[in-house]
């Protein structure tokens, strides 16, 4: 099977984490891959993998549409065996590159890892393609690919569309793994470092803890609006240590030596539908979780002492209560969180279901 995979996603954005587990899945069960985007180049290397590189300069706002344009271009001059191919199409780019595919009789399937994140007007404006894509996607009957149960709810009560699939966001268990603690206690963010992410909440537990006497650490890794003046904070304040986005090795490395990883997302419908990568990297290096209640941070079935979810207003009040209980048994690398990730959190599930998902298009089609 040939996979044309068509997103505005960057492969150096931590958000791509995702897409790169699920290319390297069909890639390892023999599959071909034509990964078309804006990077300039890839991270990924493999003599079934092909990158096909169409960077624009649009503004912000823009720059899915201008390179969704491109895409329909660069598949208007491609001549491309239909029989065993099949594309994914990511909703920022689906108005522009569908017509494209159909016209050359190529399956495709609608990939949303997430409805519009950003805040204002630029959320209103993603808002009319991704209804957009969706609608498209129900007229036609095709596969659309989701990250979790409420997503799909979301999707289905929105647009109408039931032909959907949770792909959950798994974990490379093989990278993140447990690894010697630091002596102080550490609580870690991961991610974009924005406003509307809850990150200060972060800072704010922390500074809570130092003057209840605690002796921790908070580390907070990636970029965003709020990176400059988190950066000026870490200058002053000694506790606080902010790193920018890096490699994946390099971030496990970093995540293994903490004890206590934070989901500070608040109750906004973003990040209510969402599968968040980092509480799979969190479980997966041992870490305890703490966190606001919502069913994107939620875990099913799951009740223990190394993951805890509180109301938004009680994050600060709660979190000194379970910083106190974890901090009692910082000695002891937590057997639960790894052993919880091996048995539910692995890409293969994921990749399986894609896969099959795919094969039922090329077959339908065929």
């Amino acid at each position: 099977m040939h996979v044309i995979w068509l997103t505005a996603r960057s492969m150096a954005d931590l958000c791509s984490t995702t897409q790169r587990n699920l290319v390297d899945g069909l890639l390892g069960q023999g599959h071909r891959v034509t990964f078309v985007n804006g990077d300039e180049n890839s991270p990924m290397e493999h003599t079934a993998f092909t990158h096909v590189s169409l960077p624009t300069n649009a503004r912000r706002g823009f720059q899915a549409k201008t390179l969704g344009k491109a895409m329909g271009v660069w598949l208007s001059n491609r001549s491309i065996d239909g029989d065993s191919t099949v594309a994914v199409v990511e909703w920022r780019v689906a108005r522009q590159v569908v017509p494209g595919l159909e016209s050359k009789g190529i399956p495709w399937a609608l990939m949303d890892r997430s409805p519009p994140a950003d805040a204002g007007l630029l959320s209103r404006l993603q808002w009319r393609p991704w209804s957009s894509a969706w609608r498209k996607a129900k007229q036609v009957d095709a596969e659309g690919f989701v990250v979790s149960p409420a997503h799909q709810d979301f999707v289905a009560r929105k647009t109408g569309h039931q032909r959907t699939t949770v792909l959950q966001a798994g974990v490379d268990l093989e990278r993140f793994k447990p690894g010697e603690k630091r002596s102080m206690f550490t609580m870690v963010y991961h991610g974009r470092l924005d406003r509307h992410r809850g990150v200060l909440a972060c800072v704010m537990l922390a500074q809570k803890a130092r003057l209840e006497g605690f002796e921790v650490d908070l580390m907070l890794i990636g970029e965003g609006n709020l990176e400059s003046a988190l950066v000026d904070v870490a200058q002053t304040h000694e506790f606080l240590k902010v790193h920018p986005s890096m490699p994946q090795d390099q971030l496990a490395q970093l995540l293994a030596t903490c004890h206590l990883g934070l989901l500070p997302m608040p109750n906004r419908r973003v990040w209510r539908l969402a599968s968040p990568l980092k509480r799979s990297e969190y479980l997966a290096s041992g870490l305890a979780v703490f966190g606001i209640d919502h069913d994107g941070h939620a875990l099913r079935n799951v009740e223990s002492d190394w993951f805890r979810l509180v109301q938004q207003e009680d994050f600060h009040i709660d979190g000194l209560d379970f910083i106190r209980e974890c901090m009692s048994g910082r000695g002891q690398v937590s057997e639960g969180p790894r052993l919880y990730a091996e048995t539910n959190l692995s890409w293969n599930r994921s990749t399986s279901l894609l896969i099959e998902k795919l094969n039922d298009l090329v077959q339908r089609d065929s």
